[in-house]
């Protein structure tokens, strides 16, 4: 850990003179932002005892500022900062690591110069920024790492989303989340740009250096592949990641609660899994599209041992008070991957834009002995959508879109105990301003 520290102190201290402008350099300033609202129709499964309501909404606006100075000898300096504001529903896929405050986004200093760019602070790691997935109408409410998603885990009294033992429909390379990193990128060269980031600690700022959390992931290292060019009048982008970290301080013997129905009678209770250790992180993913005239086709695929593909557990929940798996979903497993892919075509003629797409993905759960028998079970999950967009302006468009979630876990249902196993489906509007 002291060797990481050591890394990141030099890396600040690189950013810290880099950002100092040279004589005589230019100084820019420029600032944006985005607002979205979603409002749904929803049906979905609910307990007798808890009528869900069939409106919703969701909402948020993010603002961002950057500085940046142009030197003489054409390297450019600078800052980034990005806040954001949103409703419970528009919070599903932030990542959970603790440090900065809730409203800080990204915040970041950079310099670019003939060999690239390096970048240090609050931002997404190397294999995620590089990421190609499949084309969507809305970016807000596509299926693959969807931000607003107003489905309900219809055991909570308050609005939580659901996500059974973790899963997550998300394709993206995001296990670093926002967490401090420095990060370099090469230029395009022939379409081709290589990337890779280092995250020392799993932390928005400083909170937590130095401790070796136990099952926390440190040391994470990404690299990432993109190209984006065209081919025989063809725009065709694809890219690869590939993602690797350190179990800070294991814990040997861990067991975790696994709910599923028993053999006997189908009744679901909660076992207690066979012993583990928990792993170190890793986790690869690859994407495509290819756009002609009009059509956009693509698709990407991950390959994870975070099980359920969120983010990282990043907190201790009794009995086990492991910062990394007090409980299965963010808890890096040793043999049980989760694996997730997703497709989608759109079609955009003049104002209009036509989209469809879908996604899925198994869990392996870990395993546990029911009735002196072994059993390894899945949660899986898959969403389908649809949806119709009309831009107004560049600065303000509408969409109106049909989602379908089906989840399906090992105690088949949903009742007071366990609830892994949902039916949900859901009409949107949604209106998107840019400023």
């Amino acid at each position: 850990m002291k060797r990481s520290l050591r890394l990141l102190a030099g890396a600040s201290l690189f950013a810290a003179l880099s950002v100092a402008p040279a004589t005589g350099a230019e100084f820019q300033f420029t600032y944006g932002g985005q607002a979205h609202l979603s409002g749904y129709w929803i049906d979905q499964t609910e307990l007798a005892t808890d009528d869900l309501n069939n409106f919703g909404f969701a909402g948020e606006g993010r603002g961002w500022a950057r500085v940046n100075w142009i030197a003489d000898d054409g390297m450019q300096y600078g800052a980034r900062a990005q806040l954001r504001a949103q409703s419970s529903e528009a919070e599903y896929s932030n990542d959970l690591i603790r440090g900065a405050p809730d409203f800080v986004d990204e915040i970041y200093a950079y310099v670019e110069f003939a060999f690239g760019r390096v970048t240090l602070g609050l931002d997404d790691g190397a294999a995620d920024s590089a990421g190609i997935y499949s084309p969507s109408v809305s970016d807000i409410n596509r299926i693959d790492d969807v931000r607003h998603y107003p489905v309900q885990d219809p055991r909570q009294p308050s609005f939580t989303a659901f996500s059974p033992n973790g899963a997550h429909l998300r394709t993206d390379l995001n296990a670093s989340g926002d967490a401090m990193k420095v990060t370099y990128y090469t230029p395009f060269i022939i379409g081709i740009q290589l990337s890779a980031s280092y995250t020392p600690e799993l932390t928005r700022g400083f909170d937590g250096f130095g401790d070796d959390d136990r099952d926390a992931q440190g040391n994470i290292w990404e690299v990432g592949l993109k190209y984006q060019g065209a081919l025989s009048g063809f725009d065709v982008g694809f890219y690869a990641g590939y993602v690797a970290g350190y179990n800070e301080r294991e814990t040997v013997g861990l067991t975790l609660p696994v709910t599923a129905a028993r053999l006997a009678d189908g009744v679901p209770i909660t076992f207690t899994s066979l012993a583990f250790t928990p792993d170190d992180l890793e986790e690869w993913g690859a994407g495509a599209q290819v756009a002609y005239e009009g059509f956009r086709i693509g698709g990407s695929y991950r390959l994870t041992n975070i099980a359920g593909g969120a983010g990282l557990a990043d907190q201790a929940f009794a009995p086990t008070f492991s910062t990394g798996c007090s409980q299965i979903a963010g808890c890096v497993l040793p043999d049980q991957k989760t694996e997730i892919w997703g497709a989608g075509i759109t079609y955009e003629t003049g104002p209009w834009r036509f989209g469809a797409g879908y996604v899925t993905l198994e869990e392996e759960l870990p395993p546990f002995i029911d009735a002196a028998t072994r059993r390894e079970l899945t949660q899986d999950a898959e969403g389908w959508t649809g949806a119709v967009g009309y831009e107004v302006d560049e600065n303000l468009s509408f969409v109106v879109g049909y989602q379908r979630y089906d989840y399906e876990g090992p105690t088949g249902g949903c009742v007071g105990v366990a609830c892994d196993t949902l039916e949900a489906d859901l009409a949107y509007f949604q209106t998107s301003l840019t400023f």
